[in-house]
Protein backbone atom coordinates (compact mmCIF):
# COMPACT_ATOMS: atom_id res chain seq x y z
CA UNK A 1 0.00 0.00 0.00
CA UNK A 2 1.08 3.59 -0.23
CA UNK A 3 3.76 4.47 2.28
CA UNK A 4 1.57 7.22 3.77
CA UNK A 5 -1.39 4.88 4.28
CA UNK A 6 0.84 2.16 5.71
CA UNK A 7 2.39 4.49 8.26
CA UNK A 8 -1.04 5.93 9.14
CA UNK A 9 -2.22 2.48 10.23
CA UNK A 10 0.90 2.11 12.35
CA UNK A 11 0.22 5.46 14.02
CA UNK A 12 -3.36 4.47 14.81
CA UNK A 13 -2.14 1.29 16.48
CA UNK A 14 0.05 3.42 18.73
CA UNK A 15 -2.38 6.24 19.48
CA UNK A 16 -5.97 4.93 19.64
CA UNK A 17 -7.39 2.75 22.39
CA UNK A 18 -10.40 1.42 20.52
CA UNK A 19 -9.57 -1.56 18.27
CA UNK A 20 -12.45 -0.84 15.89
CA UNK A 21 -11.11 2.67 15.26
CA UNK A 22 -7.61 1.30 14.72
CA UNK A 23 -9.04 -0.83 11.91
CA UNK A 24 -10.20 2.36 10.12
CA UNK A 25 -13.83 2.20 11.19
CA UNK A 26 -15.98 4.29 13.50
CA UNK A 27 -16.42 3.31 17.13
CA UNK A 28 -20.19 3.14 16.55
CA UNK A 29 -19.54 0.35 14.01
CA UNK A 30 -18.21 -2.01 16.68
CA UNK A 31 -21.21 -4.36 16.56
CA UNK A 32 -21.36 -4.27 12.77
CA UNK A 33 -17.67 -5.15 12.63
CA UNK A 34 -18.39 -8.43 14.42
CA UNK A 35 -20.60 -9.49 11.51
CA UNK A 36 -17.65 -9.44 9.11
CA UNK A 37 -16.54 -12.78 10.56
CA UNK A 38 -19.47 -14.86 9.30
CA UNK A 39 -19.53 -13.04 5.96
CA UNK A 40 -15.87 -13.81 5.24
CA UNK A 41 -16.12 -17.41 6.47
CA UNK A 42 -18.92 -18.00 3.98
CA UNK A 43 -17.33 -16.24 1.01
CA UNK A 44 -13.85 -17.66 1.56
CA UNK A 45 -15.25 -21.09 2.47
CA UNK A 46 -12.96 -21.35 5.48
CA UNK A 47 -12.33 -24.89 6.70
CA UNK A 48 -10.69 -26.31 9.82
CA UNK A 49 -7.68 -27.57 7.82
CA UNK A 50 -6.99 -24.28 6.05
CA UNK A 51 -3.64 -22.51 6.10
CA UNK A 52 -4.51 -18.81 5.88
CA UNK A 53 -2.58 -15.64 5.12
CA UNK A 54 -4.16 -12.34 6.14
CA UNK A 55 -2.55 -9.38 4.40
CA UNK A 56 -3.16 -6.25 6.42
CA UNK A 57 -4.27 -8.00 9.61
CA UNK A 58 -4.19 -4.80 11.66
CA UNK A 59 -4.46 -5.44 15.40
CA UNK A 60 -6.25 -8.75 14.91
CA UNK A 61 -9.95 -7.89 14.81
CA UNK A 62 -10.42 -10.60 12.20
CA UNK A 63 -7.27 -12.68 12.64
CA UNK A 64 -7.93 -13.51 16.29
CA UNK A 65 -11.40 -15.03 15.79
CA UNK A 66 -10.37 -16.67 12.51
CA UNK A 67 -7.52 -18.47 14.31
CA UNK A 68 -10.14 -20.61 16.09
CA UNK A 69 -11.60 -21.78 12.77
CA UNK A 70 -8.46 -22.80 10.84
CA UNK A 71 -5.36 -24.93 11.23
CA UNK A 72 -2.95 -22.00 11.03
CA UNK A 73 -3.01 -18.32 10.13
CA UNK A 74 -0.27 -15.78 9.36
CA UNK A 75 -0.79 -12.05 9.65
CA UNK A 76 1.15 -9.30 7.83
CA UNK A 77 1.08 -5.64 8.82
CA UNK A 78 2.95 -2.66 10.26
CA UNK A 79 5.22 -3.55 13.19
CA UNK A 80 3.12 -1.38 15.53
CA UNK A 81 -0.01 -3.30 14.57
CA UNK A 82 1.74 -6.63 15.05
CA UNK A 83 3.05 -5.60 18.47
CA UNK A 84 -0.44 -4.63 19.63
CA UNK A 85 -1.90 -7.83 18.19
CA UNK A 86 0.62 -9.93 20.11
CA UNK A 87 -0.23 -8.06 23.30
CA UNK A 88 -3.93 -8.80 22.73
CA UNK A 89 -3.41 -12.46 21.88
CA UNK A 90 -0.14 -13.61 23.49
CA UNK A 91 -0.85 -17.36 23.76
CA UNK A 92 -1.89 -18.13 20.21
CA UNK A 93 -0.38 -21.44 19.14
CA UNK A 94 -1.42 -21.53 15.49
CA UNK A 95 -0.67 -17.88 14.64
CA UNK A 96 2.48 -16.40 13.11
CA UNK A 97 3.33 -12.84 12.15
CA UNK A 98 5.27 -10.94 9.51
CA UNK A 99 6.03 -7.24 10.07
CA UNK A 100 6.26 -4.98 7.05
CA UNK A 101 4.57 -3.75 3.89
CA UNK A 102 3.36 -6.71 1.81
CA UNK A 103 4.76 -5.24 -1.40
CA UNK A 104 8.24 -5.16 0.14
CA UNK A 105 8.22 -8.69 1.60
CA UNK A 106 9.36 -11.96 0.04
CA UNK A 107 7.30 -14.95 1.20
CA UNK A 108 8.19 -18.51 0.26
CA UNK A 109 5.28 -20.34 1.87
CA UNK A 110 2.04 -21.17 0.03
CA UNK A 111 -1.48 -20.91 1.46
CA UNK A 112 -4.82 -22.31 0.44
CA UNK A 113 -6.74 -19.24 1.62
CA UNK A 114 -5.74 -15.56 1.55
CA UNK A 115 -7.67 -12.69 3.08
CA UNK A 116 -7.02 -9.04 2.34
CA UNK A 117 -9.79 -6.99 3.93
CA UNK A 118 -10.17 -3.23 3.66
CA UNK A 119 -6.65 -2.81 2.26
CA UNK A 120 -6.37 -2.47 -1.51
CA UNK A 121 -8.12 0.90 -1.66
CA UNK A 122 -5.08 2.23 0.25
CA UNK A 123 -2.79 1.49 -2.70
CA UNK A 124 -1.47 4.34 -4.82
CA UNK A 125 -2.93 3.60 -8.27
CA UNK A 126 -4.51 0.87 -10.36
CA UNK A 127 -1.19 -0.57 -11.57
CA UNK A 128 -0.15 -1.07 -7.95
CA UNK A 129 -3.51 -2.76 -7.29
CA UNK A 130 -2.85 -5.23 -10.12
CA UNK A 131 0.69 -5.84 -8.85
CA UNK A 132 -0.53 -6.37 -5.28
CA UNK A 133 -3.25 -8.83 -6.27
CA UNK A 134 -0.93 -10.77 -8.60
CA UNK A 135 1.72 -11.05 -5.89
CA UNK A 136 -0.88 -12.36 -3.44
CA UNK A 137 -2.16 -14.93 -5.94
CA UNK A 138 1.38 -16.32 -6.38
CA UNK A 139 1.15 -17.46 -2.76
CA UNK A 140 -1.91 -19.66 -3.37
CA UNK A 141 -1.71 -23.41 -3.75
CA UNK A 142 -3.57 -24.81 -6.79
CA UNK A 143 -7.27 -24.59 -6.05
CA UNK A 144 -6.72 -21.93 -3.38
CA UNK A 145 -8.90 -18.84 -2.90
CA UNK A 146 -8.20 -15.19 -2.16
CA UNK A 147 -10.74 -12.65 -0.94
CA UNK A 148 -10.02 -8.95 -1.47
CA UNK A 149 -12.77 -7.53 0.66
CA UNK A 150 -14.36 -4.27 1.72
CA UNK A 151 -13.53 -2.37 -1.48
CA UNK A 152 -15.15 1.10 -1.58
CA UNK A 153 -16.74 1.44 -5.02
CA UNK A 154 -17.65 5.03 -5.98
CA UNK A 155 -20.18 3.79 -8.51
CA UNK A 156 -21.92 1.58 -5.95
CA UNK A 157 -21.98 4.43 -3.44
CA UNK A 158 -23.44 6.84 -6.00
CA UNK A 159 -26.25 4.44 -6.85
CA UNK A 160 -27.01 3.95 -3.17
CA UNK A 161 -26.98 7.58 -2.02
CA UNK A 162 -29.19 8.56 -4.96
CA UNK A 163 -31.82 6.00 -3.94
CA UNK A 164 -34.66 6.71 -1.50
CA UNK A 165 -33.19 4.23 0.97
CA UNK A 166 -29.77 5.79 0.56
CA UNK A 167 -30.94 9.33 1.22
CA UNK A 168 -32.66 8.22 4.41
CA UNK A 169 -29.56 6.29 5.50
CA UNK A 170 -27.25 9.27 4.90
CA UNK A 171 -29.48 11.51 7.01
CA UNK A 172 -29.53 9.01 9.88
CA UNK A 173 -25.80 8.32 9.57
CA UNK A 174 -24.88 11.99 9.74
CA UNK A 175 -26.94 12.31 12.92
CA UNK A 176 -25.18 9.29 14.45
CA UNK A 177 -21.78 10.80 13.68
CA UNK A 178 -22.83 14.13 15.13
CA UNK A 179 -23.90 12.46 18.39
CA UNK A 180 -20.61 10.56 18.49
CA UNK A 181 -18.62 13.78 18.07
CA UNK A 182 -20.80 15.64 20.59
CA UNK A 183 -20.15 12.93 23.19
CA UNK A 184 -16.38 13.51 22.79
CA UNK A 185 -15.76 10.20 21.06
CA UNK A 186 -13.12 10.33 18.37
CA UNK A 187 -14.23 9.91 14.80
CA UNK A 188 -12.39 7.98 12.16
CA UNK A 189 -8.97 9.17 11.08
CA UNK A 190 -8.25 9.65 7.38
CA UNK A 191 -6.13 6.58 6.74
CA UNK A 192 -5.77 6.22 2.96
CA UNK A 193 -3.49 8.75 1.34
CA UNK A 194 -5.59 11.40 -0.45
CA UNK A 195 -3.85 10.33 -3.66
CA UNK A 196 -4.83 6.68 -3.22
CA UNK A 197 -6.56 4.74 -5.99
CA UNK A 198 -10.27 5.35 -6.47
CA UNK A 199 -12.36 2.27 -7.23
CA UNK A 200 -15.38 2.40 -9.52
CA UNK A 201 -17.29 -0.11 -11.65
CA UNK A 202 -14.74 0.15 -14.45
CA UNK A 203 -11.79 -0.75 -12.22
CA UNK A 204 -13.66 -3.59 -10.52
CA UNK A 205 -14.59 -5.09 -13.88
CA UNK A 206 -11.06 -4.57 -15.21
CA UNK A 207 -9.67 -6.58 -12.28
CA UNK A 208 -12.12 -9.42 -12.96
CA UNK A 209 -11.22 -9.51 -16.66
CA UNK A 210 -7.46 -9.14 -16.13
CA UNK A 211 -7.18 -12.12 -13.81
CA UNK A 212 -9.59 -14.25 -15.81
CA UNK A 213 -7.27 -13.70 -18.73
CA UNK A 214 -4.43 -14.94 -16.48
CA UNK A 215 -6.29 -18.20 -15.87
CA UNK A 216 -8.09 -17.52 -12.58
CA UNK A 217 -11.78 -17.66 -11.76
CA UNK A 218 -12.92 -14.23 -10.53
CA UNK A 219 -16.14 -13.07 -8.89
CA UNK A 220 -17.55 -9.90 -7.36
CA UNK A 221 -19.89 -10.07 -4.35
CA UNK A 222 -21.99 -7.38 -2.69
CA UNK A 223 -21.67 -6.72 1.01
CA UNK A 224 -24.82 -7.04 3.08
CA UNK A 225 -26.19 -3.81 4.61
CA UNK A 226 -25.45 -4.86 8.20
CA UNK A 227 -21.68 -4.76 7.60
CA UNK A 228 -19.86 -1.52 8.59
CA UNK A 229 -19.86 0.00 5.08
CA UNK A 230 -22.05 -2.63 3.43
CA UNK A 231 -24.10 -0.29 1.26
CA UNK A 232 -21.11 1.12 -0.59
CA UNK A 233 -18.50 -1.64 -0.72
CA UNK A 234 -17.89 -4.88 -2.60
CA UNK A 235 -15.68 -7.96 -2.36
CA UNK A 236 -13.63 -9.66 -5.08
CA UNK A 237 -13.03 -13.41 -4.81
CA UNK A 238 -10.33 -15.03 -6.96
CA UNK A 239 -9.83 -18.79 -7.26
CA UNK A 240 -6.69 -20.50 -8.48
CA UNK A 241 -7.45 -23.28 -10.97
CA UNK A 242 -6.18 -26.72 -9.98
Amino acid sequence: MSRISFENYGKLAQSLKDDTEVSGRYKIQHEAEKKILADVIKKLELQSEDSVLEIGCGVGNLLIPFSFFVREITGIDHSSCIKRLKDRFPKAKNVSFISGNFLDINIDKKYNKILCYSVIHCLEHSDEVFKFIYKALQLLVPGGMALFGDIPNKSTKKRFVNSEQGRQFVSEWEELLKRQTDSNNKTITQIPDKKSVQFDDDLILKILKLFRDKGYHTYVFPQTPELPFGNTREDILIKSVR
